[in-house]
């Protein structure tokens, strides 16, 4: 991780691509190891070989804030450290000799950096006495280091829930081009791409939006908090029916991140509503070591899926410790059509034409392509047509500055912008028009061309802090305002009645007549779709030391939290009159809320070997109000082991989003006869009741509430090894769920009655009647093997197997989500060899088997003789090829999807593939050029 140092401006000379960083020693380190030296001594166990494991280790065992930056320490060695030592005098061993500089921060945290080296020549170990000591430097001013999960500041080793940190190296590492392609990846992640979600509404052929995002544990987007530096981001503005309000991960390039810190299980006691899952916090860059720039370039196998990347960046630290960073991001994907890969289709054809109340089928005269014309009739495959990868342009700037004032006292802004254009193809509409009789028409409505959603996304968010960090006690608080709004134009809907006017008089029969002139602007307009979030954030919160407590000193967090939000939303005309096929009708609305917080966490060090922590906070979120606890308890008996319990409470307030409409058209439904139910307005023969069912909004939702519970063990029996094991629990109550007609049966809120007191209609709308327990076990392991001068080897895994994934509806039968969008098993093995020239890395990303069939519903018999119920395992392999080809230039080659592996899926609608899980493109080579 990229620390901060002090700038030498004269280095500018040397080169426009690259200013480097010096920070000389600290005089008075003496002075710094005195005070350290009144800490604790700890029993230090460091083995010789390469410095930047040998510092991992030490801040595992020190317990104190380690910041460095692995690549420019790649080549130094360490000749280890034993014995019990200050930590401070441990650090101090640790680095004898070599190029390098220490800095204490005012929180107790230290910054270890290498001297700068001329631009020419490649920095050796240096193994002679350090020179003497230069003069005295500016004092580099940091604010404390955080870890996601919690309010008092400490480091990933001391939180005492299980965080997972994938940091700058990781990411470069990965070769993936944005960031909900590195997320979507991660075992235990859901990903939701713009395609899938931009069908998540109420028909496929009228999109809402194309938001990419991703959720944790098959708990669903609304269970997933995602932050920026600590901050919510804004909602998407265009509503999901299924999904509700999502967050849209595609403003953010993966050229601005810093880190990503990933918390499974709740964290409502901190960050409030939605945190009920896990949190996904991206850390953005607050320098840059002057200039640099990335050029990328990507292809298919196949020759298309082209992508393009150009990132330009500039940052530093000034003569009297600010830092700063700015940079832009230009990123383009190239559209694939569904028709160029052979696996993307559907293996149940639609069929095309007139099919009477007796069975009688009359395949369509007009059979054109993209319908396919047998022997037995016209078919329509609805994958084909549908696009594989949107086209997408996006273009990022963020700019971040930090003021330090001196004394602990800092100020900083950020702002951060994006503008987003999407295009896909849809196919065209494929609708059933309903006649007299029974009689049914299938038609799929080419002449009004394929459905081609544009988006333009445009998202914006300006951030002022300030706060003073001294030894004790430390203060924050900050402004920020954020928008997002979405245009959206759609070609190629249906006005329905003027569809059936002009079928039932034969002016236009699709399928089997030809367009009359004229008439197509009529039938199939374009429709215009816009939206809009506006959400403003305040913050103060407070952090002290409280007093001193056998195992350290304890630690209180206190503060505030202010947000208001707004949404607007402008649909189309001719959907606020419900005149487009397969579309609900949509109104005009802008709605406000409200929300504030009041918490408090308290860090107890209750030994040397146990740390507690407990938090709490108090929500009044529009109308709800909720109070969310938490305790987590670290118990580390040995330098080897530590354990982790921790357990928490969360909610999720009904957002201004989801006081909305469930999808579904039903029109006559038949109930069976029920003694529960009251008497009929149309009674069936032989018994039952026909109902008409209409979908309606409910404003009288409640908060979900969760419960989570996190078990972890950890082992580390040297510097080389580390194993861990976490087992993660989720309980989701109060879930709000679309009521289904059946549900009559028990709910009588659902009916509609006559001036009789007869049953006529049917009301559904969203309800709190589900609950869903999520049960897995998080394996996480790596080992490192130091081979001297050819470099040092890291293996490790990734690996989570879904134990329990379950869903209980209110009078209904349980229902089994594992195995479905949320496979059982998944995991990720990486090997890597690094040495000062080269990082190659092997990466296999493996998913167990899934389900070929809904949740709540069983296996076809078609499919059970053909031995399709089940999809296989996938196994894709990525391989990442780096060289430095000077002190200033790095070149890496991606390949991701080496061996080619093909989706497979035999879900009816399916296209063959499971959207964010599965690489539609096949092999991809990704060629990246730095340059610093």
């Amino acid at each position: 991780m990229p620390a901060p140092g002090v700038l030498r401006w004269d280095a500018i000379r040397w080169g426009l691509l690259q200013a480097l960083l010096c920070v000389v020693l600290v005089p008075g380190l003496a002075a710094t190891t005195g005070a350290a030296e009144a800490v604790t001594q700890v029993d230090y166990r460091i083995a010789p070989g390469a410095l930047s494991p040998a510092l991992q280790q030490w801040a595992r065992q020190s317990g104190i804030a380690l910041v460095f930056d692995a690549r420019e320490l790649a080549d130094l060695r360490t000749s280890g450290v034993a014995g019990s030592l200050a930590p401070a005098t441990a650090l101090k061993q640790l680095v004898a000799g070599m190029p390098v500089n220490i800095l204490q921060t005012p929180s107790g945290g230290f910054v270890v950096r290498r001297h700068a080296a001329p631009p020419d020549v490649v920095a050796q170990p240096v193994r002679r006495p350090p020179p003497p000591a230069p003069p005295k430097p500016v004092q580099v001013e940091m604010a404390p280091i955080h870890v996601t999960g919690s309010r008092l500041p400490r480091t990933s080793v001391q939180t005492t829930l299980p965080v997972t940190v994938i940091d700058r190296e990781d990411i470069l590492r990965s070769g993936y081009g944005t960031l909900f392609d590195l997320l979507r990846h991660l075992p235990g992640m859901n990903g939701h791409p713009p395609l899938s979600t931009s069908r998540s509404g109420d028909s496929l052929y009228l999109p809402v939006g194309a938001a990419a995002t991703t959720s944790l544990d098959g708990m669903g987007p609304r269970a997933t908090l995602f932050l920026v530096n600590g901050r919510r981001l804004p909602r998407y503005p265009m509503v999901s029916l299924e999904e509700g309000g999502l967050t849209d991960l595609g403003g953010i390039p993966l050229s601005f991140v810093e880190r990503i810190e990933l918390v499974r299980g709740g964290a409502s006691a901190i960050y409030g509503a939605d945190a009920m899952s896990g949190v996904v916090n991206i850390i953005l860059r607050d320098q840059a070591e002057g200039p640099e720039a990335t050029l990328q370039s990507g292809v298919s196998s196949r020759g298309d899926g082209d992508q393009y990347r150009l990132q330009a960046a500039t940052g530093g630290v000034r003569e009297g410790g600010d830092r700063w960073f700015a940079g832009v991001d230009l990123h383009r994907l190239q559209h694939v059509a569904g028709d160029q890969r052979d696996w993307h289709a559907e293996t149940s054809l639609y069929p095309i034409g007139l099919i009477l109340g007796n069975g009688d089928y009359y395949p369509a005269t007009q059979c054109h392509p993209p319908l396919q014309r047998e022997d037995d009739g016209c078919w329509f495959d609805n994958a084909r047509p549908r696009s594989l990868q949107p086209a997408s342009e996006t273009l990022s700037g963020y700019l971040r500055y930090r003021h330090e004032r001196g004394d602990g006292r800092y100020a900083y802004v950020e702002a951060r912008a994006s503008h987003n254009r999407q295009r896909f193809e849809l196919g065209p509409t494929a609708v059933a028009l309903n006649f007299n009789r029974g009689a049914i028409l299938n038609v799929v409505l080419q002449e009004g061309g394929e459905v081609r959603p544009r988006v333009h996304a445009t998202e914006g968010d300006i951030s002022f802090g300030m706060g003073r960090e001294r030894a004790g006690r430390s203060w924050d608080a900050g402004l920020s305002a954020q928008r997002s709004q979405v245009d959206l134009r759609t070609e190629g809907t249906v006005r329905s009645e003027r569809l059936l006017d002009a079928a039932r008089t034969l002016d236009f029969l699709p399928g089997f007549s030809t367009l009359p002139p004229g008439l197509a602007e009529e039938l199939f307009p374009a429709i215009h779709n816009r939206g809009r979030t506006e959400q403003w954030q305040g913050w103060w919160g407070m952090q002290r030391t409280l007093m001193t407590l056998p195992g350290g000193a304890a630690q209180l967090a206190t503060g505030i939290d202010l947000r208001r939000e707004r949404w607007t939303s402008l649909p189309d005309p001719l959907l606020g009159k419900g005149e487009l096929a397969l579309g609900l009708p949509m109104e005009q609305r802008r709605l406000t809320r409200q929300s504030n917080a009041a918490y408090a966490e308290l860090g107890l060090p209750l030994a040397p070997t146990l740390r507690l922590d407990v938090a709490a906070r108090l929500d009044r979120d529009g109308g709800d109000t909720a109070f969310s606890p938490r305790a987590g308890l670290r118990w580390s008996p040995s330098p080897h082991w530590s354990f982790l319990l921790a357990s928490g409470r969360g909610y999720r307030a009904p957002s201004i989003f989801e006081r909305r409409r469930p999808p579904g058209y039903f029109g006559l439904y038949p109930l069976p006869a029920s003694a529960s139910l009251p008497p009929c307005a149309r009674p069936l023969r032989g018994g039952g009741c026909a109902v008409e069912v209409e979908v309606v909004e409910n404003d009288a939702l409640k908060a979900e509430t969760s419960r989570s519970h996190s078990l972890a063990a950890s082992w580390t029996p040297n510097d080389a090894f580390s194993l861990s094991l976490t087992h993660n629990i989720v309980e989701l109550r109060n879930e709000i769920l679309a009521l289904q007609p059946s549900d009559a049966l028990w709910n009588p809120g659902t009916w509609e009655l006559d001036e009789q007191g007869r049953l006529r209609d049917l009301r559904l709308s969203f309800d709190n009647i589900g609950r869903t327990t999520s049960r897995n076990w998080v394996l996480r392991g790596e080992y490192r093997v130091d081979a001297g001068r050819n470099g040092q080897w890291l293996f490790s895994l990734d690996a989570l197997k879904q134990q329990e994934l379950r869903r209980d509806r209110s009078h209904g039968e349980s229902v089994d989500l594992r195995g479905h969008a949320t496979p059982a098993n998944a995991g990720i093995l990486n090997v890597q060899w690094q040495n000062p020239f080269w990082d190659i890395a092997l990466r296999g990303n493996r998913v167990g088997r899934t389900r070929a069939w809904l949740a709540g519903e069983a296996c076809t018999q078609e499919q059970h003789d053909q031995r399709l119920c089940m999809n296989p395992a996938q196994l894709r392999w990525n391989l990442h090829l780096a060289r430095r080809l000077s002190p200033r230039v790095i070149a890496a080659l991606d390949v991701h999807n080496l061996l080619d592996t093909r989706p497979v899926n035999h879900l009816v609608g399916s296209g063959g593939q499971m959207p964010g899980l599965d690489d539609p493109l096949g092999r991809y080579y990704l060629l990246t050029l730095q340059f610093r």
